[in-house]
């Protein structure tokens, strides 16, 4: 039952379209980290942590994680 519920709150709050994910290429973990830390959550603290940790068991340079943590970063509200 759980999940009918859930689904139908993702039907009616989903975007039309996905939003591209922040593009970390370019981004160091420690300046992932350091935007975590500034943005004061500490939920996107512990997240940018997770995924640095993530970020550095990959050995072919995958910034997937690091995207994952900029993205959070956007979404959780400083406020909160």
């Amino acid at each position: 039952m759980a999940w009918a519920a859930t689904s139908a709150v993702t039907t009616i709050y989903a975007a039309d379209t996905p939003l591209p994910a922040p593009d970390a290429a370019s981004i160091t973990p420690e300046e992932v980290f350091e935007r975590a830390v500034a943005n004061g959550n500490e939920h996107a603290i512990k997240f940018a942590d997770t995924a640095l940790d993530v970020a550095a068991t990959s050995e072919d340079g995958d910034t997937r994680a690091l995207s994952a943590a900029l993205n959070a970063l956007t979404l959780i509200d400083e406020d909160d």
